[in-house]
């Protein structure tokens, strides 16, 4: 069911293009509560049932994509980042995010063929600055993220997961 509800959200982020990031990042939150509840093993499959069924429904989309290499993994990736001691946690997020950042932004150049940011090559240094600007507001966007995954963590553990607990009693 976890996976259906992904896919539903991915599918409306596929329809709904404006929506896109915001779906990735509801259907990871999905990846969350499950690696609560259920622990690791079952979040990989979800993540990866989630981002194949995404494919397989929407292939013209790179939803998907964004879902399988950022948003999906890395509620996942967080839980291992965060045994480690707290001095190493910034860091290693960083890293995460910035070389799937180069992975999508490459990918994309190679799959479509085109600039990623369309045709501004005609405009000097016009390529540099757009993926500087990319790099420092996908950086702020990722530790905003970050910090909503924890937000939403405690959320759930306070407010839902007691009544979803009494409702299974």
């Amino acid at each position: 069911m976890t996976v259906a509800l992904g896919v539903a959200f991915m599918s409306l982020g596929a329809v709904l293009s404006v929506l896109d990031l915001s779906c990735a990042v509801l259907a990871s939150l999905l990846v969350t509560f499950i690696y609560i509840e259920l622990g690791s093993p079952y979040t990989w499959l979800v993540w990866l049932c989630t981002a194949l069924a995404s494919f397989l429904f929407f292939p013209g989309s790179f939803m998907w994509l964004v879902y399988l290499t950022v948003f999906g993994i890395y509620p996942i990736l967080k839980g291992y980042i965060e045994r480690l001691p707290r001095v190493f946690w910034l860091m290693l997020k960083l890293i995460f995010v910035n070389a799937m950042l180069t992975l999508l932004v490459l990918g994309s150049e190679f799959l479509v063929g085109q600039s990623f940011f369309g045709d501004v090559s005609d405009i000097p240094l016009a390529p540099m600055v757009a993926y500087a600007v990319l790099w420092v507001l996908m950086n702020i966007a990722f530790l905003l993220y970050d910090r909503l995954i924890v937000i939403m963590v405690v959320f759930y553990e306070k407010k839902i997961r007691p009544k979803i607990s009494n409702l299974l009693k």
